[in-house]
């Protein structure tokens, strides 16, 4: 709604692909962003119009990633199909991909508990799991659903930690990085990386 913000979005987004490719990262996250009062139709379209100019002046093998959304709001993002119609929009399509967040997914209604498999089988549907750069891995404070995006340590959230794990064993998800996001400390993330090495075994 805002030309002086989607410059600002643009812009900023050119310096991160940079600061990306510097670091030698292949992968970028990003939120898609809110649309607002503009619809999510128009939403699309925007967002679409700046991946296209920045990815148009970028010489790098930074690809970009969009994250699932826990559809909070005017969040774009909340169903896969928002992201897919994003990437259809894309010129240059072989550097755009999703993060799939686990409390996201679940705060817009995927059941990633109760049936992980229809979950990907529908992300593999509508956006194709060739796309899939990256998973972060959260709980939500929030039953399934409640598009709130409330991030909750992994074993202190409405996601049973069970069905995390079996997230980070799903053979569709195999040498993905999985990125933890909370507790945001490095005694906590040593922690849950303690006990889902424990409980592969």
């Amino acid at each position: 709604e805002k030309p002086e913000m989607f410059d600002f979005g643009v812009e900023f987004l050119a310096k991160e692909v940079k600061r990306a490719a510097a670091f030698h990262s292949k992968v970028l996250v990003l939120h898609p962003g809110s649309s607002l009062s503009a619809g999510v139709e128009a939403s699309v379209e925007q967002i679409a119009k700046g991946l296209n100019l920045v990815l148009d002046a970028d010489d790098s093998e930074v690809n970009i990633a969009l994250e699932t959304m826990a559809g909070k709001g005017s969040e774009v993002g909340g169903r896969f199909e928002q992201l897919r119609a994003i990437i259809d929009r894309v010129q240059l399509q072989e550097h755009v991909g999703v993060c799939l967040d686990t409390c996201h997914v679940w705060d817009a209604g995927y059941d990633i508990a109760g049936d992980l498999d229809g979950v990907l089988a529908e992300f593999d549907r509508v956006i194709g799991l060739e796309r899939l750069h990256a998973v972060h891995l959260n709980n939500s404070l929030n039953p399934c659903g409640s598009h709130k995006d409330r991030h909750a340590k992994l074993r202190d959230g409405c996601i049973p930690p069970e069905a995390l794990v079996r997230v980070t064993q799903h053979p569709a998800l195999a040498g993905l990085p999985f990125i933890l996001e909370t507790p945001n400390d490095d005694a906590g993330y040593a922690q849950e990386i303690a006990w889902l090495r424990a409980a592969q075994k």
